[in-house]
């Protein structure tokens, strides 16, 4: 049986096969209450009872992204076939990768409930929400999942350089949306065109001010990490600056020279700021909806409660996109599950984490 995640990593959905035969399971599994889910989140195989036999669940990775889940029944769950069932989970997560670009049925099953426009064309845009090497690991996340329409993520690894960057895009609607895409299409050129950061928040400062003019602005972090070094670049526009924890604790905000919004027509130099990091440190960029978001009572998420869950997981020793699951999950408790601004979350740990990869 297969149980992909949902948009919002909340429920592993059943996937049928084509054809009807051998029972049908539960259509829906929650990831916080399962045994399907804690294989989900802990990136270990769970074991446990079935009519006829063991269920063993084990968690479909491509590469670092958690697909879902995958339950194998067995006679013996011993090592050896706890072992072929990880590498057979990886096998079947290829085939899902290789071919959910091909049908919108996997996207279909990803969805708990209807998504926006604005929200289709956003998650179009999105590199996938983890990815790692011996050396770094990065997760994304973006809410409402199904609403979203201003808030996107982006990142590739060329060479020995992460570049990174979390950006904000003015409104809710579906212009918000096209603004984003216009935003991100503007990084990836000036990126790829070897521009470095100062220059590429040019460009795309250009790019943006000659489709809207002044109308619409764009907040942003761009940042690139070499992964061989730990040396730490970025650089802000008109954005909460990042958050570094250090050995379980929050070790520096990383302020910069305050850069202006993007699509206002800067003309001046943009400072670029430079830090060396050490192994193990996890860096949060985030976009003011995380923090601004209110509960019934009026009062805001805020930076405190954002650090304090940051330095709580890191303690715990959760894996990153564990971490951004759950920080996603305390936001929506604390805003009554209905965001009124979206929230975007890009976390960089440097350092390899080997549960993020099966064998």
């Amino acid at each position: 049986m297969v149980y992909l995640v949902d948009l919002e990593q909340d429920q592993l959905v059943w996937l049928p096969p084509r054809k009807s035969g051998g029972g049908r399971p539960e259509p829906r599994l929650s990831v916080d209450t399962s045994a399907a889910g804690s294989a989900f989140t802990s990136l270990e195989v769970q074991i446990t009872d079935a009519p006829d036999g063991h269920w063993l669940w084990v968690t479909l990775l491509d590469g670092t992204e958690r697909l879902g889940v995958l339950r194998l029944t067995v006679d013996d769950p011993d090592d050896k076939t706890v072992r072929r069932a990880r590498r057979l989970a990886s096998l079947v997560a290829l085939m899902l990768i290789s071919k959910r670009t091909h049908s919108d049925t996997y996207r279909r099953l990803a969805r708990v409930r209807d998504m926006t426009a604005s929200a289709e064309i956003q998650w179009s845009l999105l590199p996938p929400g983890t990815f790692s090497t011996e050396s770094v690991v990065v997760a994304g996340m973006v809410e409402p999942a199904y609403e979203v329409g201003g808030d996107l993520f982006d990142y590739p690894m060329n060479g020995p350089v992460l570049h990174a960057a979390l950006f904000d895009a003015a409104g809710h609607d579906l212009s918000s949306a096209v603004l984003a895409g216009l935003t991100v299409g503007g990084y990836r050129n000036a990126r790829r065109r070897n521009l470095d950061l100062a220059a590429t928040a040019a460009e795309i400062d250009t790019t943006v001010r000659a489709q809207f003019g002044t109308g619409k602005l764009v907040t942003g972090v761009l940042a690139q990490l070499d992964i061989d070094t730990g040396l730490l670049r970025w650089t802000l526009a008109g954005h909460p600056p990042p958050l570094l924890v250090r050995d379980h604790s929050l070790h520096q905000v990383l302020d910069c020279p305050a850069g202006l919004p993007l699509g206002i027509g800067l003309t001046r130099a943009r400072a670029v700021c430079e830090l060396q990091l050490v192994r193990g440190d996890r860096i949060l960029f985030y976009t003011d909806g995380m923090t601004e978001a209110r509960d019934a009572n009026g009062e805001f998420f805020g930076v405190d409660r954002l650090v304090d869950f940051l330095v709580s997981h890191d303690r715990q020793g959760h894996t990153a996109p564990e971490t951004l699951r759950q920080l996603v999950r305390a936001l929506l408790d604390h805003h009554g599950d209905r965001l009124r601004d979206d929230a975007g979350l890009l976390l960089v740990e440097w350092r390899h984490d080997p549960r993020l990869s099966q064998p």
